[in-house]
């Protein structure tokens, strides 16, 4: 095992609190997310989650061309997918491919 050294990191009192008490209620010290959190970096080579400047309301609309935006619509659409041919329905490989690229997963 590598020798084992200190990364301080600051951050203010109320994100360390918070921070803390979700790693006791998941069973983990900080200290161990964060080892987790640094290897997943190193390993993938990347940031394990989207980094964006996108406003909540740019993410809304993004989403919004995938998922109803109520129960009427929600309900439109499964009318409209009962009444489709299984003939005429796309693979189910080529359908998630399409929502992951719509949603830039």
């Amino acid at each position: 095992m590598a020798e084992s050294t200190t990364l301080n990191v600051r951050m203010d009192a109320d994100t360390k609190d918070a921070f803390t008490s979700f790693c006791d209620a998941i069973g983990m010290s900080a200290s161990s997310l964060m080892n987790v959190f640094a290897k997943t970096v190193v390993r993938n080579q990347e940031v394990p989650f989207p980094l964006t400047t996108r406003t909540d309301a740019a993410a809304v609309e993004r989403y919004a061309r995938v998922f109803p935006r109520s129960a009427e619509e929600l309900e439109a659409m499964l009318a409209a997918s009962e009444s489709t041919p299984l003939s005429e329905c796309a693979p189910m490989e080529d359908a998630a491919a399409l929502v992951r690229e719509r949603m830039g997963w």
